[in-house]
């Protein structure tokens, strides 16, 4: 009868040294195997003052702690409770507003811009940039331009003909980190469009009372293929005297006026008199010219900050009318009409 017992028990021993559940064959590196389709393993689940009243825990002793809003996954590691893993409800950061601005012409350099925004407030990390090419504004044959990660690009010669979209991924430095990659509409098509600028005209003195003054800037292409962004253009009156600016302002505040070739724009404001005074452009590559009447100046300061003018060689005076003007001629030199002006328009030579 002992030897029954001895069998029986060596035989339980044997069939308990691996537990299958939900198997009859349960793995063999495995002391318990857990087989379901249905369900998964639930651990027990308590909150902090739960959990401090286990006694003595066992190294490796796993629970799910639910304690107000935190909840994580712990083990205790023989000294204290410590965070296997925390699930979050924090949310991803969110780009929209996407797109970008500036001359779409080979050359020249587009920005992008976009709206960064996260639930939690989650300050923005270094967020992820990518310009794409494509055949055509749906985006047919998509690919991304190589080595381009930046929020600025530099329009080339392999873009002719193509269509360009900007894409951001937003990253926080906090929380949830990486947002989805949202993409601009795709602009184009990239053409061989160069805008050159110009001060094309101004009226600063005549005969009695100062009237009429004016400053014109051309830029070359009709409407529909001027810059992008007017505001990356500015234009500047120095004063002689102090060599610094004394009046600022950019193109999109101009009055715009455009024929079949160029477009105009004209900033109607009262000018100095000289002796000397001076005028100077700068566009989204620095400036562009700086020119004065009645003498040469070194700008200190703005646009054209160290830069000596380009003294045009004419001047006006009390003998001029009320309508002259210098304008700029096709061969790029000036010439003085003392009764007539061009403002808005081609100029008479």
């Amino acid at each position: 009868m002992k030897y029954l017992f001895l069998f029986l028990f060596l035989s339980v021993h044997i069939c308990f040294s691996q537990v299958g559940i939900g198997t009859t064959s349960p793995d063999p590196s495995a002391v318990l195997d857990i087989t379901s389709t249905e369900g998964g393993l639930l651990l027990p689940r308590m909150n902090e003052a739960q959990r401090d009243n286990i006694a003595s825990p066992a190294v490796g002793l796993l629970i799910y702690l639910i304690d107000g809003s935190q909840q994580c996954l712990q083990v205790y590691n023989g000294t204290g409770w410590e965070n296997i893993y925390c699930p979050t409800t924090n949310t991803v950061p969110v780009a929209s507003n996407v797109g970008f601005s500036g001359t779409f012409s080979i050359g020249n350099s587009i920005t992008g811009n976009y709206t960064y925004t996260d639930n939690e407030g989650d300050i923005e990390g270094v967020s992820i940039f990518q310009w794409y090419q494509a055949d055509d504004a749906s985006g047919t044959n998509e690919v991304m331009i190589t080595n381009e990660n930046n929020i600025n690009y530099t329009i080339s010669a392999s873009d002719n003909g193509k269509f360009i979209a900007f894409g951001v991924t937003p990253i926080a430095q906090t929380g949830a980190l990486v947002g989805i990659e949202v993409k601009s509409a795709y602009q184009g098509p990239v053409s061989t469009i160069s805008n050159q600028a110009r001060i094309n005209e101004f009226h600063y003195d005549n005969s009695g009372t100062d009237v009429n003054e004016f400053v014109e800037i051309r830029i070359t292409e009709n409407l529909a293929n001027q810059p992008a962004d007017l505001s990356q253009y500015t234009v500047s009156l120095y004063n002689g005297t102090t060599q610094t600016e004394y009046a600022t302002e950019t193109l999109n505040n101009l009055t715009q006026t455009c024929d079949a070739s160029n477009c105009y724009y004209v900033w109607e404001i009262a000018i100095q008199n000289g002796a000397p005074d001076g005028i100077a452009i700068s566009g989204p590559s620095g400036l562009i010219e700086f020119i004065s009447y009645e003498g040469t100046i070194t700008a200190t300061n703005g646009i054209a900050n160290t830069v000596t003018s380009t003294d045009i060689g004419l001047s006006e005076s009390a003998a001029t009318g009320a309508n002259g003007s210098i304008e700029r001629t096709n061969a790029n030199g000036w010439v003085s009409s003392g009764t007539a002006n061009t403002k808005g328009a081609a100029n008479s030579q």
